[in-house]
C-alpha cells in the first residue's frame, strides 16, 4: 500500500511540473537547471 501512495505522489508532482512548465514564462529554465544539478550530482 505504501508504494501505490508513493507512486501517486510522483504522478501528482510530474503532473503539477509539466502544468507549470506550459503556462509559466520561464520556469522551464528553472525546472531545466534543477533537473541538470541533480543529474550532475547523481553522475559523480
Amino acid at each position: 500500500m505504501q508504494m501505490k501512495h508513493f507512486y501517486q505522489a510522483i504522478a501528482v508532482a510530474l503532473v503539477i511540473t509539466v502544468l507549470v512548465v506550459v503556462f509559466v514564462p520561464g520556469a522551464d529554465d528553472v525546472v531545466e537547471g534543477l533537473f541538470q544539478d541533480y543529474v550532475g550530482r547523481a553522475a559523480r
